[in-house]
């Protein structure tokens, strides 16, 4: 029998990658535990995606020597950390390639080394470290690990596998140590992450080589969880923020004493070039210019808290068992999960209600300036109920955003390049939920890029555009973005706009009206239009209620 007494760089990278796949199967477990510091059910995913930039970071770095994988690890899963548990294991991931560094491979003595300079490193980055959470199950493995690496013969797997069995044990005790769980009846989601993590390591020797975890006896079924909505409601920091701070000698400690009067639950990590900020606080924006000060920001997320919260007690009742037979309720038929979901941007209740028609499950205000923000695209995409969500900006503005917020949902979300109103709406007409979404995608790029969009709106300022001057307050058509046409009077410079739009391979011109335009104008809308065309299509008009703009043409 061969006796597995060295780590080296090779197999410390297999152990992470093992370890991810494992948490994979497993972080929805770890998200329904999830009560502490706030219930917004996502501590599972939270360390899966840390722990997933930490295996992609090991892509393709086959026989390097330990130190330089633990490093490289380390940074991945800094550099991908998601909230309190997702930043606090990146922390352990630090405090291990601390203990690595400079060395070819590791001893169990120096494994139990690596354990000890995770634990100060994990509870140095934590304000006000609280017992009970993941923090204390990995003092317990720390512990473990010490007196293991004393036993003569002792190998790698047997330090790890009293680990998880140490680990196991303080994670059942965190219920006595913190009342929050006491009171919903789970062990600590972090902890039970952490536990995972160990036992995935310990896959890596072969599946027989862990121990056989079962749930706590006391609590052992996470749809026990119960959080009190009221409590939910008067969250005093309710924004998660997050983001990366990049620059050079970034001064951690200032950075951390600046923020520290904004929020709770902060933490302030990383090296002097590159720091993860994680902050629970009520001023967001606050938070983003003290870090603007210190250098440019990077991989900004901004959760509300009280929604996801919501949406984790809607997850969790869609489970609770029923009260006469006390079996599981099958999920409510909101709850279920759809295929494809269909999120647009727009404003004006008219051409909104137009998108909730034609498919869309959610349709975002945009607002005057029609350009939400990475948290409110990312808060949304979250919201929908679907495997695959299709996203239509309907604003050139909006892609960047899109791309972020695609990033950092890690959903499968699909952008179609519609950057107007029309498209879509034409877009939208192409969709076919029976086809697949890669014919989808293409006939929606398609309908979008063969429409003509016009727009009358008025001059906010004076200015000259190609030929055309115009004073403050003018009204002004515009086709394709370009301006086209300069008056006095909407209707006429709708008309101007319309008869420049239409050509010969037009079949159909629709005008959506805004909501300064009376009811009687409207009414003779579709007589103008028929005579402004003069035959060469057919007209449509509807009701859009935007703001700003008077009217919006579309030409297909």
């Amino acid at each position: 029998m061969v006796r597995i007494s060295v780590l080296d760089g090779d197999r410390f990278r297999e152990l992470v990658i093992m370890a991810q796949r494992y948490l994979s199967e497993r972080k929805k477990e770890v998200d329904s535990l999830n009560v502490f510091p706030v219930p917004d059910g996502d501590t599972g995913t939270n360390m899966y995606l840390t722990l997933s930039s930490a295996a992609d970071s090991l892509k393709g770095k086959q026989g390097l020597p330990l130190g330089a994988v633990a490093e490289t690890a380390s940074m991945g899963a800094l550099m991908g950390a998601r909230g309190n548990s997702g930043v606090i294991l990146s922390q352990i991931f630090r405090g291990i390639a601390k203990s690595f560094a400079g060395k070819e491979s590791a001893d169990p003595k120096d494994l139990a080394q690596a354990f000890e300079e995770a634990v100060s490193t994990a509870y140095k980055a934590v304000m006000k470290p609280v017992e009970g959470t993941i923090l204390t199950v990995l003092r317990g493995m720390r512990d473990a690990a010490q007196v293991a690496s004393a036993v003569p013969g002792v190998t790698i797997p047997d330090v790890l596998r009293e680990c998880l069995a140490k680990g196991q044990e303080v994670l059942d005790k965190t219920p006595d140590m913190l009342p929050a769980l006491k009171e919903a009846g789970v062990v600590d989601a972090g902890g039970k992450g952490l536990v995972y993590i160990v036992e995935g390591f310990l896959r890596c020797y072969g599946p027989d080589a862990g121990i056989a975890l079962a749930d706590s006896a006391l609590y052992p079924e996470s749809q026990l969880v119960h959080v009190d909505e009221a409590d939910i409601e008067v969250m005093d920091n309710p924004y998660d923020t997050q983001l990366l701070i990049l620059g050079t000698g970034l001064p951690i400690d200032e950075i951390r004493a600046d923020l520290e009067p904004l929020g709770d639950s902060l933490l302030v990590v990383g090296s002097g070039e590159v720091v993860r900020v994680h902050i629970h606080t009520e001023v967001p924006h606050e938070v983003l210019a003290i870090c603007l000060k210190y250098g440019r920001i990077s991989q900004v997320t901004i959760d509300n808290m009280i929604e996801q919260s919501k949406q984790a007690q809607v997850g969790r009742k869609a489970t609770e068992p029923a009260a006469s037979q006390g079996t599981i309720s099958k999920p409510s038929a909101q709850a279920q999960v759809k295929e494809v979901g269909i999120i647009s941007v727009a404003t004006g209740d008219g051409i909104q209600e137009i998108m909730r028609s034609l498919g869309c499950d959610l349709v975002m205000d945009g607002g005057i300036t029609m350009n939400p923000s990475t948290s409110d695209l990312v808060e949304a995409v979250k919201s929908v109920g679907a495997k695959k969500v299709i996203f239509l900006p309907n604003n050139g503005n909006i892609f960047l955003t899109a791309k972020q917020a695609k990033r950092l949902t890690g959903r499968n979300m699909y952008i179609v390049p519609s950057k107007t109103v029309p498209q879509g709406i034409a877009a939208l007409l192409a969709l076919n939920p029976n086809e697949s979404m890669r014919e989808n995608l293409k006939k929606a790029g398609k309908a979008a890029r063969s429409v003509k969009t016009g727009e009358v709106t008025f001059a906010a300022r004076n200015g000259k555009f190609g030929k055309h001057v115009m004073r403050e307050g003018d009204i002004i058509g515009l086709v394709d973005g370009r301006v086209e046409a300069v008056g006095e009077n909407s209707e006429e410079v709708l008309g101007e706009i319309v008869r420049k739009m239409v050509g010969k391979n037009h079949s159909v011109v629709t005008v959506y009206y805004g909501e300064d335009i009376d009811d009687s104008t409207a009414a003779g809308l579709q007589d103008m239009l028929e005579a402004w065309v003069d035959g060469k299509c057919e007209v449509e008009v509807y009701r859009g209620g935007q703001p700003l703009y008077y009217y919006l043409v579309s030409a297909e």
